[in-house]
């Protein structure tokens, strides 16, 4: 069992976590906010009901950021990488894949980048969850072995060998909005 903890929640902030879950559908929106809880991941959001009119609901929701189907990719926007293989999931954040080891000038995350968006990765959708745009790349074998190459740059030894044995054939890259207030 987890200790059950109040939190006082703004407007905006629950429904960016409905979002997460419904995605940008007003109706769905509405249904949730009349129901007045929300299960998401290991966590359970409750509150007293509320009764949204369409209209104020569609003025809460263009607050929000659209998906764009034909946004660009921005290499320093990018926060995320996330490679599914036969082994599962893995990630590697900007914070992870930019420390450089002893005595290295460049660092895995500049140098992997800098491949990627040379194949034009396009956006997929908008996740409300982590607030990002995510893009996705497909990974030729070309790549992937280029990718691998760069694995001595990483710091984490782990995240070394799951690159250097990377059998992934797409990533997925999730860049943050220059303005993330809506």
């Amino acid at each position: 069992m987890v200790p059950v903890a109040a939190v006082t929640m703004a407007l905006d902030d629950l429904t960016g976590k409905i979002l997460g879950v419904c995605g940008k559908d007003g109706e769905r929106v509405a249904t949730v906010f009349s129901r007045g809880t929300l299960v998401s991941g290991d966590s359970r959001y409750r509150w007293s009901p509320i009764n949204a009119s369409p209209d104020e609901v569609s003025a809460l929701l263009d607050r929000f950021p659209d998906y764009e189907p034909d946004r660009p990719f921005d290499p320093e926007l990018c926060v995320l990488m996330v490679f599914r293989d036969g082994r599962g999931e893995f990630e590697i954040s900007r914070e992870v894949g930019s420390q450089k080891r002893l005595l290295r000038r460049r660092c895995f995350w500049d140098e992997a980048l800098g491949l990627v968006a040379s194949r034009e990765p396009r956006c997929e959708r908008y996740s409300y969850s982590d607030e990002a745009d995510v893009f996705t790349a497909a990974l030729s074998a070309k790549l992937r072995d280029a990718l691998g190459g760069l694995g001595g740059l990483l710091r984490y030894s782990s995240l070394e060998a799951r690159i250097r044995r990377l059998r992934a054939d797409r990533l997925w890259l999730f860049s943050h909005r220059p303005n993330r207030d809506g």
